[in-house]
């Protein structure tokens, strides 16, 4: 019985599921794939490929790399680094103006805005040690235009 009582309190003692942290799953390389729909077009299979770096600070310094259909292919730059317990900030090179990233226990929320008034809405949950899945919307004036549904995979 005493054993039992100790293992029940060890259990209560160790979290299930240690927080998200985006600046170590994103340090190095990851691969993502998914599916973009936006309004009134059929979905097209889109791809990242990204290199993250900790910078001294302790930011995440992400360099990606877009594959669409049909376009050349562009590359982004994010910049992150943490402001509080539960809080990242920092700036996307689409993004209009700053980038809040909300850790939620085992996941993560980022919302920014974008040029022409588009608000972006990301939701990543871990998918396993070494996967994310991305659930992204994208509004415009309170309406969603665009959703995107993604596997990231760390590749180192």
């Amino acid at each position: 019985m005493k054993a039992l009582f100790a293992l029940v309190l060890l259990a209560m003692a160790v979290p299930a599921h240690a927080a998200f942290d985006p600046v170590e799953f994103f340090r190095g390389r990851t691969h993502g794939e998914g599916i973009l729909k936006i309004m009134f077009k059929q979905p097209v299979k889109m791809s990242v490929d990204s290199e993250g770096f900790a910078e001294k600070d302790g930011s995440l310094l992400l360099k990606q790399i877009v594959h669409e259909p049909g376009k050349p292919a562009r590359t982004r730059y994010w910049k992150l680094r943490k402001t509080g317990n539960n809080l990242f900030e920092g700036t996307l090179t689409d993004a209009a103006g700053p980038v809040r990233v909300d850790v939620m226990g085992e996941r993560i929320r980022i919302r920014y805005k974008a040029k022409n008034h588009l608000d972006f809405d990301q939701m990543l949950t871990p998918a396993g040690s070494r996967a994310v899945n991305n659930a992204m919307r994208v509004k415009r004036f309170g309406i969603t235009v665009a959703r995107y549904d993604e596997v990231i995979r760390k590749l180192d």
